[in-house]
């Protein structure tokens, strides 16, 4: 090898060795960090839209292991956000959402139920969490909107909410920050999803013209309504079968007398007309087409129609006012008493040791519902009778022509009814069960110790 050659070659080991050449390399690399956090600020997913695609993904049902990827960018996407910042961005999308159901028919009770049905009370917890920051409109607040916030322990109109609120809400509740953002996005998920319902009550857009909604909410305080409730109240405490009986038919008859008493009176012009309405009553699992089965009884006996959603497990009541309440209070009323009597069967087997628990109380809920439709209408002969005699005049037909106007309105309410197929009973034990239960629950055979409560 030549000297130059060696001379080149050293000159080459001592220019790879000296100090500048490691700083050279230094400034390479931090150039080269740079350039990859820059690409990667640019490629970090945005938190709005990852929130989105999980929320619409879960809503589909899509696996779990097909929403994890999702999972990680969300929890990315926030972090590289910040928690306060991707809170104030969950609340702008979730209060969209919230501003679309309102105006779509949903009301505040019956969203908190249908998330308790569909996710968990956790998340329940989110969308409570979320009404209480909502910003309702400027306008009065209608009576039915007002009492549910009420019952929700929340009242609305805030003129400065917490749009931070889910933030609070993770540190409140000890979940962390991860599990807390998952259940949020769970929750738009199944919100967004819901289809649109009938509007029972002024929606808020609506709020600005609400005199005309009042009226349908004046009879809370009705001294009637209080009569039935008290009644009803005390059959449902009471440990004694005959009292609870005698109670539920008692109530009934005032139930039936009130209608009479109402149906004449507007006839007259002695009390303002008013024109049928609707309202939902919602029924919880298990067995909701067999509980059904107990409302659509009662409100048969009461000239209210009822019409079964099966999308949603909730039930459409179309009648006057004043019989959709004590339809309602009876309804609750007589569910809890077949529940007491239910529960008390304890768990059901046949002989040979397998269980029989579910077809006997589907049993028991539909036969305790046809022996009360039997109680009931009974028990309403009696009161049309003795009415009758008291007015001097014929009542059915003027009890006919107020059903004639819910047939009316339910027709324009409903314009594509079809038949309602029900559950079959396939538990004799549970049906005879059932008979007997509602026979005790509707009539009793000591009205005349009762006396109506002050």
């Amino acid at each position: 090898m030549g000297k130059r050659n060696r001379e080149r070659r050293q000159a080459k080991r001592r220019q790879a060795g000296s100090p500048r050449e490691p700083a050279r390399r230094s400034v390479r690399a931090g150039s080269d960090a740079t350039a990859r956090g820059a690409r990667s600020e640019r490629t970090r997913p945005d938190f709005r839209s990852v929130l989105v695609s999980y929320a619409r993904l879960y809503a589909r049902g899509a696996a779990p292991e097909m929403r994890s990827a999702l999972e990680v960018d969300l929890l990315d996407a926030s972090a590289g956000l910040g928690r306060t910042r991707a809170s104030l961005v969950y609340h702008e999308v979730l209060a969209g959402c919230l501003s679309a159901m309102w105006e779509g028919g949903w009301q505040p009770s019956e969203a908190v139920l249908i998330v308790k049905r569909k996710l968990t009370v956790r998340h329940s917890e989110v969308l409570l969490a979320a009404m209480a920051a909502f910003e309702w409109p400027d306008a009065p607040m209608p009576p039915g909107w007002e009492a549910q916030l009420t019952a929700l322990n929340m009242s609305g109109g805030s003129s400065s909410p917490n749009r931070g609120w889910l933030e609070y809400h993770a540190a409140r509740t000890q979940l962390g920050w991860g599990q807390a953002l998952r259940e949020a996005a769970q929750l738009l998920g199944v919100l967004s999803s819901l289809h649109r319902l009938e509007a029972l009550l002024p929606t808020p857009s609506q709020w600005a013209g609400i005199a005309e909604f009042r009226s349908a909410y004046a009879r809370a305080d009705d001294p009637i309504l209080a009569k039935v409730r008290a009644l009803l109240a005390k059959a449902e405490s009471t440990t004694f079968e005959e009292e609870a009986a005698a109670l539920t038919a008692k109530a009934q008859e005032l139930i039936a007398r009130h209608a009479i008493d109402d149906a004449f009176a507007q006839k007259s012009g002695a009390q303002q007309r008013e024109n049928p309405s609707v309202r939902r009553i919602w029924i919880e699992d298990p067995y909701t087409v067999a509980k059904g089965q107990l409302l659509a009884a009662v409100g048969a006996t009461n000239r209210v129609r009822v019409i079964w959603d099966d999308a949603y497990g909730y039930m459409n009541v179309v009648g006057f006012v004043s019989d959709l309440d004590v339809v309602e209070l009876l309804f609750t009323s007589l569910l809890v008493q077949a529940s007491h009597a239910l529960l008390a069967k304890g768990k059901i087997v046949d002989e040979r040791g397998r269980s029989r628990t579910r077809s006997f109380r589907q049993s028991f809920y539909l036969a305790f519902a046809s022996r009360i439709y039997e109680r009931l209408s009974v028990a309403n002969s009696d009161v049309v009778s003795r009415a009758s005699g008291e007015l001097g005049c014929e009542v059915l037909p003027v009890l006919a022509s107020r059903q004639e106007e819910v047939d009316a309105a339910t027709e324009r309410f409903f314009p594509s009814l079809r038949p309602l197929v029900g559950p079959r009973a396939t538990n004799a034990e549970g049906w005879t069960a059932g008979r007997v239960a509602a026979e005790l629950a509707a009539l009793g055979q000591r009205r005349e110790a009762l006396t109506e409560p002050s």
